[in-house]
């Protein structure tokens, strides 16, 4: 297995990993140093995708939150 794969397996395996050695591959210790959320940067650093792919998950997820709360895109009030 690759460090590559390995990393992969532990993303999607192991609940609190993240590929940031500096925080001890841990989100909790991530989140106790950014209470109000990771900048985009380190969590794609962290999940070992782009900046851009970050930024289109999260949109997705808002969209489809929108969608199950019924509430229509058009009227951001």
């Amino acid at each position: 297995m690759t460090d590559k794969e390995r990393i992969q397996y532990r993303l999607l395996s192991e609940p609190d990993f993240i590929d940031l050695k500096r925080f001890d591959y841990s989100i909790a210790e991530a989140l106790a140093r950014y209470p109000d959320g990771l900048p985009d940067r380190l969590i794609a650093q962290g999940l070992g995708i782009s900046e851009d792919e970050v930024a289109a998950i999260y949109l997705k997820v808002v969209r489809d939150l929108r969608s199950l709360m019924m509430v229509d895109e058009e009227k951001d009030d």
